[in-house]
């Protein structure tokens, strides 16, 4: 387990993947939960950027992740009680897993429908043959997954809140922008 020191505050590098991370969570939940209200046409290329923007997310995880393990995290506020400690390590613990399994499903969806991933310059094609019947059924536990993530960082947000406001305790001085 990682040592906690006198900082205050978490990293500014790992302050603006929260930021940036949460910002692109709820893009992806937006864009995902609108895909059938685009025109047939452009749904292909609005479930490519979706894809694109999805890997894109699990890089900065991968980030995130190693610059939590290298930079010193804050103490919780002296007020948090041990079972508070413990719910909040569960809460980030169901975060993170969450931020890594939605979008690993999600290609694995995309790669279950035989689509070619295009990225630009370069193109990807799936290494399996069409398989709708699979894809349907990741499909689904990606739009899952997702819905608990979103449910997840709701939850968070709003015991952020209740620490903040109601308990007052502070504690949303670690995560600051500035």
């Amino acid at each position: 387990m990682r040592q906690t020191t006198e900082t205050k505050k978490f990293s500014p590098p790992v302050i603006l993947l929260h930021w940036l991370m949460a910002l692109m969570i709820f893009a992806l939940y937006a864009v995902g939960l609108s895909v059938d209200s685009f025109a047939k046409p452009t749904r292909p290329m609005v479930v490519n950027l979706h894809a694109v923007a999805g890997l894109a997310l699990l890089a900065l995880l991968v980030l995130r992740v190693a610059a939590r393990v290298t930079t010193p995290t804050p103490d919780y506020p002296g007020s948090m009680g041990p079972m508070f400690r413990l719910a909040a390590a569960a809460g980030h613990g169901l975060l993170y897993l969450l931020m890594l399994l939605v979008p690993l499903v999600g290609v694995a969806t995309f790669l279950s429908a035989g689509r070619t991933l295009d990225l630009g310059l370069l193109q990807i094609p799936s290494p399996f043959a069409e398989n709708r019947g699979l894809a349907h059924q990741l499909m689904e536990i990606h739009e899952l997954l997702a819905h608990l993530l979103i449910a997840t960082v709701v939850g968070h947000a709003l015991f952020a809140l209740y620490h903040q406001f109601i308990l007052g305790d502070g504690i949303m001085e670690r995560i600051k922008l500035r």
